[in-house]
Order: structure tokens, then C-alpha cells, then sequence
């Protein structure tokens, strides 16, 4: 996850828009003034957040560490359980949410789809499971729209990985704690 994929974002959002005017001015034969003024207000529409995207965004948690471009967010959680315990760690905190639909999942990392909203198309989180050391592992989460149309949602990218990070630290407590 880096910015030219939220540039990238950007860049198809610009295109749509654009086809999108050329199909109405083919549709009502505007003057040019109405197209001077839809495009204008196109481009601010879009363009104006576009700025925003492009600065990455980074959430601290006592846990876990968040960064965003827009809708597309990277995040990783370290855990003190080894990497062999957590595939059963992650399936128990996705069954313990409902928003996380596990796909996916295997001593190498998973794939989580999160459903349609109102407001989106909804967004597909990746996630590969790494040792730290024989005690220790760690999750690098992906999340992005499934609409790569979508250039800024960054509020529900970084939401769907802290529920996944919540929920797997909370269960590695759970695990650590009744081992000990």
C-alpha cells in the first residue's frame, strides 16, 4: 500500500468524471458556459480532496499502528503468542464481529471481505501472519475499497483493520493469560 495506488485512485475517479461530462454534453448539447461550470465544479469536487489523500495519515494504538492514503490503509499488530496460535487467534476475532467476513485463512495469512454499505461498495482486507521470534508474531493488514473508483473513505479503511487488531489482541490476551 503506498500512494500511487490512492494517486492511481485519483487518476480513475478524474477519467470516470470526465466520461461522465462527455456523455452529458452528448446528451444535452450544453453551451459552453454549463460545460465550463460542470467541469469546474467536477474537478473541485474531486480534486480538492484528492490533496488530502495523498498525505498518509498514521493512527497509533497502544498495539497496533495504522497508516492511510485515502481509502487504503496498512497496518500490522504484534502479539506475544508464536505464529502457529494465531490463524485460530484471527478466526475467533472475526467470529466475534459480524462486519469481518472471513474469507481466507491459512498458517500464512487470511483474506477478510467487508459487506456493502450505504456509503460503500464495501473493502477486501489482506493480511499475511509473520514470527517476530518463537514467543512473538505479527499480522500486516491491508485494506482496500472493492471499487477502486473510491478515493477517500479513510474513516472505514482504518475502522476495519482496528477491528481486526482489536480483536486479535484481545484474544492473544485471552490466550496469554490463561497460560500463565
Amino acid at each position: 500500500m503506498t500512494r500511487t495506488s490512492a494517486v492511481a485512485a485519483l487518476i480513475l475517479n478524474v477519467l470516470y468524471c470526465l466520461l461522465v461530462l462527455a456523455l452529458l454534453l452528448w446528451v444535452f448539447h450544453w453551451d459552453r458556459v454549463s460545460i465550463i461550470v460542470v467541469a469546474l465544479l467536477l474537478l473541485a469536487v474531486i480534486i480538492i480532496p484528492g490533496f488530502f489523500i495523498l498525505r498518509p495519515q498514521t493512527q497509533w494504538a497502544q498495539d497496533y499502528t495504522i497508516t492511510s492514503y485515502g481509502a487504503r490503509s496498512q497496518g500490522q499488530l504484534t502479539v506475544p503468542v508464536p505464529v502457529s496460535e494465531l490463524p485460530r487467534l484471527v478466526e475467533r476475532a472475526c467470529a466475534q464481529d459480524a462486519k469481518l467476513g472471513l474469507r481466507e485463512l491459512d498458517a500464512q495469512g487470511g483474506r477478510i471481505s467487508v459487506g456493502i454499505t450505504f456509503s460503500s461498495w464495501g473493502a477486501r482486507v489482506r493480511f499475511p501472519l509473520r514470527p517476530v521470534s518463537e514467543t512473538a508474531s505479527q499480522i500486516v493488514a491491508t485494506s482496500r475499497p472493492r471499487m477502486p473508483l473510491e478515493p477517500s473513505d479513510r474513516a472505514r479503511s482504518e475502522g476495519n483493520l482496528s477491528l481486526l487488531f482489536r480483536g486479535v489482541a484481545r484474544e492473544a490476551e485471552r490466550t496469554h493469560t490463561s497460560m500463565t
